[in-house]
């Protein structure tokens, strides 16, 4: 670069620099200060003549990192041993940063952690990448499926995006989950590829070594539109033996039920969004039992495969979303306001397009600012909360990213000042749906769980319903069920109520169906004590079987029936909850 052309460098940092704060007498500011071949001890006089007090030299970048009277500025600028002078702009950690779910579900209070782990969450799902940054190694274990390959890889995404909302570490990286000290058990089971989907057999056997695992919790952010009378009894049964199942509600925004979720033995999760309003894909139906975070939820991707996205305008930094599709990269230029960006973006070459949502494709707003010449474009929300969006098959050559409505508003106050755009590969990204949703309830109930050990899988369901955040309608819904998860006012209201199914106590559950057209009930229990218990139908003995948690009931009935079983010690009036079966 020749002298004119640095010189005109220099003197446009200046301007920005002086234009950018108004200064008053005795203020200071901390600049570059670059000096010519040879004249670093003169440059040097000058800048003690100054005032200005020096923080580094670089010799071998011919420059001073100084603190100087902001009105001595002008002088240096015009000093012909000077090269250059420039603001030093601030440099900030880059901490990880919690969730908006994390706050949301109360799941922020410190007090709730365990000192260590005493609870097994077991996640089905698509892996986990052990080994990322801000994931746990330790307490981490999992089960090797022979049509997925090793748990401890992903090569979809979701589970390990899942894990995180759960298990991701308090470590100054990426983000925060649930849990924050690894002090949670966690055992994964990998039932889906790259392809995304898998058989109900294959998620049964699943949760059945997930149970040989230890697992208190099942976290299954998955479901289908069938119901499988095979995996309903399987999870009835499971619910028995004192194990909490949570599923997602499913994303088809109808009042479709979904499976697992929708047999009575799961938990069936809703989602919200940011301002707790329904996510629109949250399907809506009786089943539907409780509610957590679900849209734009930021967690880990497996290492490299994520998206972290930014604007920055002097020292702001304002995070955002890779429009997916986007080339990475950075690109800087003045940040102009394209509108709806509807046409090639006015302003010349080599700005950055500030667009808002609407009337177009966010591809054609994209296309739009590179055909004007724009070098990247920032394309923000109409409506509260983040974007995240598609440029779907069209090819770009500039970076591209959604932001939220009010950073759209803050950046707006910045028009004409330098933007510089980037869209990399992350470690992290966001992604929403019901199955983003679940882990916050499945972890919650892990997390309060570990506190309350006394508590059966039954209590903990209790009091999560009971401590909801009520959402909608009074009471329960069909949008959000009891209303959105809340970890302190679970925690608070087990330590006030005691837990109803303490030791001593015989939990029940039943599911009926029919082979053949005949009428069966398989029953589970647990908490008896007794070498044998008496079954009880309709307030009548009608077995008197081993005490083994299980046990298949034909009544012999065809067509319509309803019935009430309690199992209770033998020969003794020490019985469990009733459990009704309606055919």
């Amino acid at each position: 670069m020749n002298r004119l052309s640095f010189a005109a460098v220099a003197g446009s940092i200046l301007v920005s620099l002086l234009s950018a704060t108004v200064f008053a007498a005795g203020d200071s500011v901390r600049v570059y200060v670059g000096f010519e071949p040879g004249q670093k001890t003169a440059v040097a006089q000058s800048l003690k003549n100054a005032g200005a007090q020096t923080h580094h030299e670089f010799d071998a970048l011919r420059a001073f990192a100084v603190t100087v009277p902001a009105l001595a500025l002008q002088g240096l600028q015009n000093n012909p041993h000077v090269s250059y002078v420039e603001e030093d702009p601030k440099r900030f950690l880059m901490a990880q940063s919690a969730p908006y779910g994390i706050a949301m579900v109360q799941a922020d209070d410190l007090s709730l952690q365990p000192a260590a782990a005493n609870r097994t969450v077991c996640i089905i799902d698509s892996g986990y990448d052990l080994g990322h940054e801000d994931l746990p190694t330790s307490n981490v274990s999992g089960t090797n499926d022979p049509g997925t390959g090793n748990w401890y890889t992903d090569e979809n995404s979701h589970g390990t995006h899942v894990a995180g909302t759960i298990v991701a570490l308090d470590n100054e990286l990426g983000v925060v989950g649930v849990f924050r000290d690894s002090n949670v058990n966690i055992h994964i089971i990998k039932v889906f590829g790259a392809d995304g989907w898998a058989y109900s057999s294959t998620l049964v056997a699943a949760a059945e070594n997930c149970e040989a695992a230890g697992a208190n919790v099942i976290s299954m952010s998955l479901g289908g539109s069938f119901r499988s009378t095979t995996e309903d009894r399987y999870f009835a049964a499971a619910n028995g033996r004192g194990v909490l199942s949570v599923a997602a509600a499913g994303n088809d925004g109808n009042t479709a039920y979904s499976y697992p979720a929708s047999y009575d033995s799961v938990m069936s999760v809703g989602g919200v969004d940011e301002g707790r309003q329904l996510y629109t894909g949250s399907q809506r139906n009786d089943q539907v039992e409780i509610a957590g975070p679900a849209v734009l939820v930021h967690s880990t991707m497996p290492t490299g495969t994520g998206s972290e996205a930014s604007v920055t305008v002097g020292t702001d930094g304002f995070a955002g979303i890779g429009m997916e599709g986007s080339p990475t990269g950075t690109a800087s230029g003045p940040l102009v306001d394209c509108g709806l960006g509807t046409s090639a973006c006015p302003g010349g070459a080599g700005q950055v397009c500030l667009i808002q949502r609407g009337s177009i494709s966010f591809a054609e707003k994209v296309v739009n600012c590179e055909a004007g010449g724009g070098v990247a474009a920032a394309i923000y929300n109409n409506v509260s909360g983040g974007l995240s969006g598609t440029l779907g098959t069209t090819v770009t050559g500039i970076p591209s990213l959604g932001l939220s409505d009010t950073q759209g508003a803050a950046l707006l106050g910045r028009l004409g000042e330098a933007a510089t755009v980037t869209v990399d590969a992350g470690n992290y990204g966001y992604k929403t749906g019901t199955s983003m949703a679940t882990p916050h309830v499945s972890g919650t109930a892990a997390l309060i769980w570990s506190s309350h050990t006394a508590c059966t899988n039954a209590d903990v369901r209790s009091a999560l319903n009971a401590a909801a955040e009520d959402l909608g309608d009074p009471g329960r819904d069909n949008s959000f069920g009891h209303g959105l998860v809340q970890a302190r006012a679970a925690f608070d209201y087990l330590a006030a109520s005691g837990c109803v199914g303490a030791p001593g106590d015989i939990i029940l559950s039943a599911i009926g169906y029919k082979v053949k057209g005949k009428q069966q009930v398989d029953l589970s229990w647990s908490g008896a004590t007794s070498a044998n218990i008496d079954v009880r139908r309709n307030g009548a003995v009608v077995a008197t079987t081993e005490n083994d948690g299980a046990y298949t009931d034909v009544t012999g009935g065809k067509g319509k029936g309803s019935y009430s079983y309690q199992v209770c010690e033998a020969g003794t009036s020490t019985c469990s909850n009733t459990a009704q079966v309606n055919f």
